[in-house]
């Protein structure tokens, strides 16, 4: 990682000692929205300006930061009461690996909402952005270098499961990060990239996209 973190960390927020992440396997699902991307009407954000592009290309969504330190973030535009588990699989095809790739559960506004971070270069976190203010949540509060996350350009499956209190990022069905808050529930999910701090743009493309309920067995 070559760009400082820019997110506040708050110690109150994480209490990962004393508690355990719900197990991969006891965790049953039903679909509540898919998208593969292949129709341009399914609702998602569009975007084209100075900061960079967000549309969909040949059968995936593309979002191309063209700025450093520049977050862009998209909405698929739907409404999730309660828990939700989010699959995607990303791919970054432009750019430094120096750059986040997010997943978002618990979407309010841009103002208030979760993201599940990796990076090309191999690091996970968990943030939470509550009132226009950027919380570091995850384990250790810091960006975390996990072998389960594929480097370069390679594909990663990254799933996000926001349960109750206990947030979990998983990266190719490998644990990569834990977290534990439960200022937000419900609302929209959503996709993000951020550039690097000194290497300028990043692009990432995204398909097969998922949202299960899930509950317990």
């Amino acid at each position: 990682m070559v760009f400082p973190i820019v997110l506040i960390v708050a110690a109150s927020l994480f209490a990962c000692t004393s508690k355990s992440a719900t197990p991969d396997s006891k965790i049953a699902q039903s679909t509540l929205f898919t998208d593969d991307f292949s129709q341009s009407g399914s609702g998602w954000t569009r975007l084209s300006d100075d900061s960079g592009s967000i549309a969909y290309a040949d059968g995936y969504y593309l979002i191309s930061v063209k700025k450093t330190s520049t977050l862009l973030i998209a909405n698929p535009g739907k409404s999730f009461p309660g828990d939700v588990s989010i699959e995607v699989d990303a791919r970054k095809i432009d750019g430094s690996d120096d750059n986040y790739i997010g997943v978002l559960c618990h979407y309010q506004n841009p103002d208030n909402y979760y993201m599940f971070i990796v990076t090309s270069d191999g690091y996970s976190g968990i943030a939470m952005r509550k009132d226009g203010q950027d919380i570091l949540i995850s384990a250790g509060m810091k960006f975390l270098k996990m072998d389960g996350i594929k480097k370069g350009n390679a594909t990663n499956h990254i799933r996000a499961d926001c349960i109750g209190e206990t947030l979990t990022l998983y990266s190719n069905g490998k644990q990569v990060n834990l977290a534990y808050n439960n200022s937000l529930t419900g609302g929209d999910t959503g996709l993000a990239v951020r550039s690097s701090k000194l290497e300028g743009g990043a692009a990432i493309r995204f398909d097969n996209f998922t949202v299960h309920r899930p509950s317990q067995p």
